[in-house]
């Protein structure tokens, strides 16, 4: 009885350990697979996957035209269709972009994720970017992106 209660005990232990370890590469997994998503959906300005990445209640701080926090559905498809609008000027063909996140770090902390990156796309500044998902039934979410820029010296 009590080698049967010690290989049970074993195989519990082993089998915690094996579905510890399986969830983060899942979940890095996950998160890397929807934010690759979410790029390719802003690249080619594709609104109903672009807003499908956010949650209803998502805030946003933008890096230059808009300077207050945008709360919600409403405020932040608002403010992203003048985005989109000024970043198509007038072509109706993507890739209208080419987003390329640079020094990209993704931690996770149970159902949230924060991507960190930045983005070397306006000669210069350093653009950084914040991205906070959080696992729902729907999947990874944005439940917040923080979008600033700083100015680098010349090169």
């Amino acid at each position: 009885m009590k080698q049967r209660s010690a290989l049970v005990l074993i195989l519990l232990s082993t089998v915690s350990i094996v579905c510890y370890a399986g969830p983060p590469d899942s979940a890095e997994a996950e998160v890397r697979k929807t934010l690759s998503d979410f790029i390719q959906a802003f690249d080619n300005l594709e609104w109903d996957h672009f807003c499908a990445a956010f949650s209803d209640d998502a805030t946003v701080f933008y890096p230059r035209e808009f300077p207050n926090r945008v709360d919600g559905r409403r405020e932040f498809e608002r403010t992203f269709q003048k985005v989109f609008d000024r970043i198509r000027a007038g072509r109706t063909q993507g890739p209208y972009m080419d987003i390329q996140p640079r020094d990209l770090r993704l931690q996770i902390a149970g159902n949230i994720a924060i991507v960190t990156f930045h983005l070397d796309d306006r000669p210069g500044f350093l653009n950084r970017r914040t991205i906070v998902w959080q696992k729902q039934p729907s999947g990874w979410k944005i439940i917040h992106l923080h979008a600033s820029e700083v100015a680098t010296q010349a090169r």
